[in-house]
């Protein structure tokens, strides 16, 4: 009674509701969401043992299979090694006036490490220090994903990082490795001393946070996030399937004291996954409804 949808619509209106239902916008996730993520992962207290974030903190970086399309790393983003082969191309707050004494000129710091190096069961090397650079500073840009968030970037006379970028690689089928990025505000000394100043040094396994924080006087984090790489899945490539915001099964879960323990819950601690799948859902059959509605029309 009825033609099918192929024979019935022009071949550029099936294009247009495919490209559609591919468009995936970016969502604001909430500081209690990152608050709630790292509990669920087992971050905290495993390996921090508190996180009360003042900010949302982003990074984006840009999909395998489609070096066009950059996403947005939510708590729990996984990740393939190929997808973090280089440092994220931005970072970005948002909330950020909720944080305390900040100014236009405050500066910040960023780190990245691996809290199951070199494996998820027996993790020798917890705290594998990746990078960490500071003299971040807001440059007046919005992210390039997320409207809503302000960008973070070095200037160009900052000098070099700390650590130098190593980009994670962790052996196959060593388990769920959870990489967490930090953001802290800087202290003024370090707008032109470098963090050797104090004695903090160059050796990255095992870093010891708290006596970090305490040689630099930081204050807690404003803002965190975290990816993990399954070492089981691709031959060790891990999956780069958005399962954001969600406790990642497998090893951990709520297992604080067993790096390696099996099972956890796997309760969404945010509604921030369901959001984006509603998106592109919602965002399609607009596109299948403005297509339809020009045929009734017609």
């Amino acid at each position: 009674m009825y033609p099918t949808l192929s024979k019935s619509l022009p071949l550029s209106l099936l294009a247009l509701a495919s490209v559609s239902l591919a468009d995936d916008n970016a969502e604001s996730v909430s500081t209690l969401s990152f608050k709630n993520a790292f509990v669920n992962s087992g971050i905290v207290p495993e390996v921090i043992p508190a996180l009360d974030p003042a900010v949302s903190f982003y990074a984006t970086y840009k999909t395998e299979g489609d070096s066009n399309h950059s996403e947005l790393l939510i708590p729990g983003s996984s990740l393939t090694v190929n997808e973090i082969s280089t440092l994220p191309i931005e970072f970005s707050v948002e909330n950020l006036s909720n944080a305390t004494n900040i100014t236009a000129q405050t500066r910040y710091l960023i780190y990245l490490l691996d809290a199951d190096a070199p494996a998820r069961s027996n993790p020798t090397a917890r705290n594998l220090r990746h990078w960490l650079a500071g003299n971040f500073t807001l440059n007046g840009q919005n992210s390039s994903v997320l409207s809503t968030a302000q960008r973070l970037a070095r200037p160009p006379n900052s000098g070099a990082p700390f650590t130098n970028f190593t980009a994670p690689r962790p052996d196959a089928n060593s388990g769920v490795h959870r990489y967490i990025m930090a953001l802290y505000t800087q202290p003024a000394r370090f707008n032109t001393a470098g963090f050797e100043s104090v004695g903090m040094e160059r050796e990255v396994a095992n870093w010891n946070l708290s006596r970090w924080r305490t040689q630099l006087g930081l204050g807690p984090a404003i803002g965190a996030t975290y990816f993990v790489i399954d070492t089981g899945a691709n031959g060790g490539n891990g999956t780069s399937a958005p399962q954001g915001l969600n406790n990642q099964g497998g090893n951990g879960g709520n297992n604080n004291n067993n790096a390696g323990g099996q099972g956890g819950n796997n309760n969404d601690t945010s509604a921030a996954a369901d959001i984006r799948a509603s998106s592109v859902y919602v965002v399609g059959l607009t596109a299948l409804a403005a297509v339809f509605g020009g045929l009734i029309m017609v």
